[in-house]
């Protein structure tokens, strides 16, 4: 059986990614005939040339390994008394978890003890598939789902208009509508980042998902 695995936990960087296959129809969000191919390229080679090969997050995704039988052990049975064979087992059944959420474009919850990769897992998975930074979101018990989305600068909006009503008061400025963009005043959060149509896919880490906080509209789970 071909194998159809694009990650491998192992700490390689390769271009398994272009392999990919298009997400099923039921993922895709946006009309092919919408997508500028050449603008995604771009945009793609800006994100890459942002990662800093000295970056502590850089560092940490090359630095993890997801421990992974041997290619002679391709079959472990999870019954064995062998302690080795069923740690084997869990981090097999891992990798195959990442590489279905990966092919479905769809989310994984993993879980564990701290201290345990999972958080790691998320790094090791960019590096790997060269896919780069990770959008990080880390929930506080002050977290509500726009921040994950997007921040909006009402001061610095606030401060613009009144400037721009004291000049044209001044004559400094010709008498017009105060009609702008208000999307200088919005900067995306990692969860809105993730929505941006991608060349690749683009890794999105919400850590601490599981964090208690107020139950209210606002604060609502992001998942």
């Amino acid at each position: 059986m071909t194998d159809w695995k694009i990650f491998y936990g192992n700490r390689e960087p390769h271009h398994g990614i272009n392999t990919l296959p298009d997400p099923p129809s039921w993922r895709q969000f946006k009309r092919q005939q919408d997508i500028n191919e050449k603008a995604l390229k771009s945009r793609w080679q800006k994100i890459l040339n942002l990662v800093k090969e000295d970056s502590r997050d850089y560092q940490r995704g090359k630095s993890f390994r997801v421990l992974y039988p041997p290619k002679n052990h391709d079959t472990i049975d999870p019954d064995t008394p062998d302690k080795k064979a069923k740690i084997y087992q869990a981090y097999k059944e891992l990798i195959e978890g990442v590489n279905a959420a990966i092919y479905l474009r769809r989310h994984l919850l993993v879980t564990g003890r701290p201290g345990s990769g999972k958080t790691s897992l998320a790094y090791a998975i960019a590096y790997e598939l060269q896919l780069g930074s990770v959008l990080a979101w880390s929930i506080t018990t002050r977290t509500n789902l726009q921040n994950g989305l997007y921040n909006y600068d009402a001061i610095a909006r606030l401060q613009n208009l009144q400037l721009l009503k004291l000049k044209q008061e001044l004559g400094q400025a010709p008498p017009q509508q105060l009609e702008e963009n208000i999307g200088q005043y919005l900067q995306l959060g990692a969860v809105g980042t993730a929505f941006l149509p991608s060349y690749h896919p683009r890794v999105l880490l919400i850590d601490e998902i599981d964090r208690d906080y107020p139950r209210d509209d606002s604060r609502a789970s992001p998942v």
